[in-house]
């Protein structure tokens, strides 16, 4: 089996929970934390066209991330994401090897060129770059490989399975991972990103670890206590406990981890709740943007088996891309011929 290494993605996907809004020194805590815990990459949050402020992890350069960053640092490498329509690459200046060393940069089935395109000119300025297609699950077994093909014409450092829905089980990480691992260049790493709808991450990423090949190396991503819009992420600290005990004896240290926490995630926790939601297990059965279920859930009105009647109406070429004045228009239309009368919450009010 290749090095399967971890990923912090606290700071950045966790944000989605504060709006970013950690606050400067906690920010540094959790880093140092997750230094001493030599976990091997963190998340430090977004690159975007933003005003910075730097109690939040939303960046307009790295010379704002370097800011957090610690003067000196052996094993952790630093990244942080771009979506490539929501970020300006004039802004990004060349790699200097002073602040963060990889980008990872997403972009949508629909504008995957664009996307690459943008990757090129991250490489070109000498960061390791991980291309993070949006809805992997999304994707045809033929786009998979046409997709596949482009990534071996750029040669990125990595490049992610992204189960942005969590709607992937077993059987589809299996298909998925075989079709890249059969077809990706060898010396491209592959990456592993789940959510928590179906209280599935933790054992798929088992599964992952037990599908990477020989000469192939893995990158999972993680959050501290699964920190992330509801349901969550994978838990890092349960892949830090298993990789120690089944693969690599006392490479990480888990006490770090434990601390940062304690301290800082769970005060969070306690105010913005994650977990699982049987609402949001259903938008991941039907492999629909999470912002559907959760619409819905904010009606107030609705029992769970009505919100998977409605979710179950959503058509394909609206899954993907939230439609808040679509998704409306179904639940008007559901309260006043299913239920009868648009106005008569009592009727489907739940306990």
């Amino acid at each position: 089996m290749g090095t399967v290494n971890l990923l912090d993605c606290t700071l950045r996907d966790g944000g989605y929970i504060n709006n970013w809004k950690f606050g400067f020194l906690t920010i540094k805590s959790l880093i140092t934390y997750l230094i001493e815990s030599q976990v091997d990459y963190i998340e430090v949050g977004f690159l975007r066209n933003c005003i910075y402020d730097r109690n939040c992890t939303l960046f307009n350069n790295v010379e704002e991330i370097k800011t957090i960053l610690p003067k000196y640092n052996v094993h952790t490498k630093f990244t942080a994401m771009a979506l490539y329509n929501q970020y300006d690459l004039k802004k990004l200046r060349s790699n200097d090897g002073t602040t963060i060393e990889v980008i990872r940069v997403t972009f949508h089935d629909y504008d995957v060129d664009e996307g690459l395109e943008f990757c090129k000119k991250v490489i070109k300025k000498g960061y390791q770059c991980f291309c993070n297609p949006i809805n992997i699950m999304g994707y045809s077994d033929m786009n998979i490989l046409k997709l596949v093909q482009k990534i071996n014409d750029i040669k990125p450092y990595a490049f992610s399975i992204v189960d942005t829905f969590g709607s992937m089980t077993k059987s589809d990480l299996q298909r998925i991972y075989l079709l890249i691992e059969n077809n990706l260049d060898k010396s491209i790493v592959i990456g592993l990103h789940l959510h928590e709808n179906l209280s599935l991450s933790y054992s798929m990423s088992q599964d992952f670890i037990a599908m990477c090949s020989n000469n192939r190396n893995c990158v999972i991503d993680g959050s501290l206590l699964g920190m992330g819009r509801t349901p969550g992420n994978l838990c890092i600290e349960l892949m830090i406990n298993y990789l120690n005990k089944y693969y690599h004896v006392t490479k990480y240290n888990i006490n770090p981890v434990f601390e940062a926490i304690d301290e800082h995630i769970v005060p969070i926790k306690k105010l913005k709740p994650w977990g699982y939601s049987a609402a949001y297990a259903l938008s991941a059965n039907y492999n629909l943007h999470r912002n559907y279920a959760e619409y819905l859930l904010q009606r107030g009105d609705l029992h769970t088996k009505n919100i998977n009647h409605i979710l179950s109406q959503i058509e394909d070429i609206k899954k993907t891309a939230f439609d808040e004045e679509y998704v409306a228009d179904l639940y008007d239309k559901y309260k006043e011929i299913v239920l009868g009368s648009i106005d008569t919450k009592e009727k489907i009010s739940p306990v």
